[in-house]
């Protein structure tokens, strides 16, 4: 297993970029941003996130 800086973006042979789980290194999918999520975005660009694993279940925010 590769180790990994969590919320490290890599860029995807298709230029696409993936974000990796910081609990247990599997792949990231998007979700939509809470209200206080859109607000810190105007200080800061932020995506929410959460791991593509059902044991993890693990949800954030990374930044840009």
């Amino acid at each position: 297993m590769q180790q990994h800086t969590p919320g490290l973006e890599f860029v995807d042979f298709i230029g696409v970029k993936k974000y990796i789980c910081p609990c247990c290194d599997a792949k990231l999918i998007r979700i939509p941003r809470r209200p206080i999520d859109r607000l810190l975005s105007l200080f800061m660009p932020i995506q929410r996130f959460r791991c593509t694993r059902f044991q993890c279940q693990w949800v954030g925010n990374i930044g840009q």
